[in-house]
């Protein structure tokens, strides 16, 4: 099903979507870009509840005016127009939005659902947007649209994700297919995340003491081992020999939050760690002949004996 969206619909108005907005409006963009055929202009409309509701909304108003796109602040009949539509509302108002947008969209249009979400909340968002004959599409935004824009990366997953990759793809987006099944793209964000923000946190745990002990230089200087493999492999490698390795990993970190406390900083994440690895320890899953298992095998071991739900 080839994509030619005449209409294209924006939730939301802050960053993503303001970001989204300049890149298909911008000279050359998809707006200005004529095509074999085309007959009539092609709009960019959007739909912000804030909108003029206070500082922040009147500033998005006039950035959306600015940019010539039909904003409103309320969900209404011109949201049928749209061919496409692109959620990018926060994750918390993500059902909220689908549900508003579900009973005024067009036979068959498209729905771009960039929300932060968990893979079990883009199920709830797609049922809504399935039941009014939309075609969903579950994309997860891998960068920051701050400082990348429209080209921030993006991992996409739905039933016509060729079709809607190479769409973006050829009007300005990086998308990159991830497959057939929804919600899959927004569980790959956030077990990333998992790696990213907990990276964020032990840096700033790690790099202030670093600082107040004035080795913050030395410190960094001696990730050259992280350096040489991908950071993906870099973690596969501690999950293998976390297996071996846990009981000395578990005393270091005790060392590691006295550290801390004599310098005056909570080892907030430390002592999650320290626990983390007791837990190994506790499990007694280290192998009696001391070798390091496959990553697959380390993978089996800890989700059968360590790692339990609650």
């Amino acid at each position: 099903m080839s994509l030619s969206p005449r209409v294209i619909a924006l939730l939301g108005f802050g960053e993503a979507g303001s970001a989204i907005a300049r890149g298909l409006a911008a000279v050359g963009g998809w707006r200005g870009a004529s095509r074999p055929g085309d007959n009539a202009p092609r709009r960019l409309i959007a739909i912000d509840t804030a909108l003029d509701k206070d500082a922040r909304g009147t500033a998005l108003g006039k950035q959306a005016r600015a940019l010539d796109v039909a904003i409103s602040d309320r969900y209404t009949d011109a949201l049928r127009e749209a061919d496409l539509v692109i959620s990018a509302v926060q994750g918390e108002h993500a059902l909220e939005a689908a549900e508003a947008a579900a009973p005024l969209l067009k036979e068959g249009a498209h729905y771009l659902d960039l929300c932060t979400v968990t893979g079990r909340m883009s199920d709830e968002d797609r049922a809504p947007i399935e039941t009014a004959g939309g075609h969903y599409i579950d994309i997860a935004v891998m960068g920051g649209f701050f400082k990348q824009g429209i080209k921030a990366p993006m991992l996409v997953a739905g039933e016509d994700v060729e079709d809607v990759v190479a769409w973006m793809n050829a009007n300005g987006f990086e998308a990159k297919v991830l497959g057939r099944k929804p919600g899959s793209a927004s569980s790959v964000k956030m077990i990333r995340s998992v790696l990213i923000k907990g990276v964020e946190a032990l840096g700033v745990e790690a790099y202030v003491t670093a600082e107040r002990q004035g080795i913050l230089k030395e410190v960094m200087g001696c990730m050259g081992d992280v350096d040489q493999i991908s950071f993906a492999n870099f973690v596969g490698m501690l999950v293998q020999t976390h297996i071996v390795h846990a009981h000395r990993r578990w005393e270091e970190m005790g060392l590691v939050a006295k550290t801390l406390r004599e310098t005056g900083v909570d080892p907030l994440l430390t002592e999650v760690i320290e626990k983390s690895l007791r837990r190994t320890v506790d499990a007694a899953v280290a192998p009696a002949d001391g070798k390091v298992p496959s990553l697959a095998d380390a993978l089996k071991i800890l989700s059968e004996k360590v790692v339990r739900g609650r």
